[in-house]
Formats: C-alpha cells, structure tokens, sequence
C-alpha cells in the first residue's frame, strides 16, 4: 500500500500519535510524507500535490482543519485520525488509530465522496473550497455593501458583515453559526447564508449546484475579504465579481459505517 501522511505541525498530541501511526504505515507499505511534519519524523518530506501524486491513500492526524489543508491538493481518499475537541469530519479518535487502519488494510470500508466549490475571483480560478467561500468585511465592525446573484438574477441586496457560501459539508461549520441549515451531503445543493445582515427578513438560501452564485460589492462597499475554507485569503474589491460553481473534483473519505445522522447527534448536539 503506498500512504499519504498529513498532520498538524507543532502539536506534541499530534506528534506523539503520528510517530506510532508512521510505524504502523512503514510496516505495512511506502509512507509519503507531508514536509510539515517529516522533520519531527527525521524523514524527507514531500507536498501534498506529490502525496496526492503518489500515495493511494491519505491518513491524516489533527482535526477538520487539518483535513481541509489536506483537500486543498489531495482528492485521493482520506482517513482522518482526530486528536482535537470536535473533529467532524474525522473517522476515528486517536485510540482507535491502529484499529482502524487495519481495517483499512483488508478493504472494510466504503468511501464517501463529498462535493467542492469552484471559485472564480473575475474568471481567475483559485483552490476549491471543500467547506466555504466566504466574503466578510476587511474592516472591524464596518458593514460592506453587496449583491447576491444567482444564474445573474439577483436574489438580495444587502449590507452585512458578509456573507457563507457552503457545501453540505461546511453546513455544519461557519454557516451553522451564523444561523444556516444542517444538510445531508447527499444532498446537492449549497447554502448561501449572510453574515450579521441589516435585515430582519434576510435569510439563508439553499441553491442547487447547477447553479451559478456571484458575489458584487456595490461601488460604495469598502474593500472585503474573500475567505477559502478558512485557509486562502484574497482582497476582494468593489470592481470584481466572486463565482461559485460546482467543481468537477471532490473530496472523498474513508468511512466504516456510522451515519451523518449519528455524526451529528453525537459531535454536534450536545
């Protein structure tokens, strides 16, 4: 088996469970690994384009942040070993490390595969996002001033501190914060949910994928940010239009049975 390895650097939980997940995978195949993390291996490191490159899958130790570092490049399957407080869209918790890549040595699993973000800042592609686009104010406690179209027929006007544009799967991150749906990634739509809008009747909006969602600052609206899965950050300014549309790659993962349903009663409702 050739693995991936990716992990969160500067951790000493981390780094103590990813030593003993390096063994396991040296034992049992070829070990990629990630170059945040190789030198506390005492190995060279590689990046996650020549992971995905190479590796047939992907282990990754830390949280849900760890994994979207991951799908930035990475679109091979992905088993995600959780040593943080929520980890949502892990597998496993690090106890059950060892167990768990047994089982995925002997194929005792199904992969899931989730949907992506293409994002277009005026025709220029940037990184997909695997759970938000976000456009938010470049400027504490000031509101921006923005457009929200779909397919070109605008659908709100608004001023806001921004505004989540979300797959499934970044439903229950920041969009669920700020007052978005739960939904079933089997579900192929995404969410487009403002930020702290001046508005009492704004709410979310759920948009199915064929459709083309732009963002446009009026020409009034100071400056804002656009905002990658909480990882690429870009100047977004009132002469530019942000597109989102469904990317043609996806961000797959290993999974041995439990449900979105158990996933979120148990991670979530607390």
């Amino acid at each position: 088996m050739k693995w991936g390895l990716v992990a969160k650097p500067n951790d000493k939980t981390v780094r103590r469970i990813v030593e003993k997940v390096y063994v396991f995978l040296k034992e049992n195949g070829i070990v990629y690994v990630e170059k945040g993390i190789a030198k506390s291996l005492n190995v060279k490191g590689v990046t996650t384009k020549e992971i995905n490159e190479k590796a047939e899958i992907v282990v990754t130790v830390g949280g849900d942040g760890t994994i979207l570092y991951a799908l930035k490049d990475i679109d091979k399957p992905i088993f995600a070993i959780n040593s943080s407080a929520m980890g949502f869209l892990t597998e496993v918790d690090a106890k059950y490390a060892e167990s768990g890549l047994k089982k995925v040595l002997k194929g005792e699993y199904n992969v899931e595969e989730r949907a992506k973000l293409k994002v277009l800042l005026d025709g220029k592609r940037l990184p997909d996002a695997a759970n938000e686009v976000t456009v938010q104010t470049a400027t504490v406690a000031k509101i921006i001033d923005f457009s929200i179209l779909v397919d070109d027929e605008t659908i709100e006007m608004l001023k806001a501190d921004g505004v989540i544009i979300a797959t499934p799967t970044g439903a229950t991150g920041y969009a669920l914060s700020v007052g978005g749906p739960i939904i079933d990634p089997r579900v192929e739509a995404a969410v487009i949910a403002p930020i702290a809008p001046f508005r009492l009747s704004s709410r979310p909006w759920i948009v199915p994928y064929e459709k083309r969602i732009c963002i446009e600052l009026a020409k009034k609206s100071k400056e804002a940010k656009l905002v990658i899965d909480g990882r690429d950050t870009y100047v977004f300014h009132p002469d530019q239009r942000v597109c989102v549309t469904l990317s043609e790659k996806k961000a797959r993962f290993i999974r041995f049975g439990e449900t979105f349903y158990q996933a979120v009663r148990l991670k979530l409702v607390r």
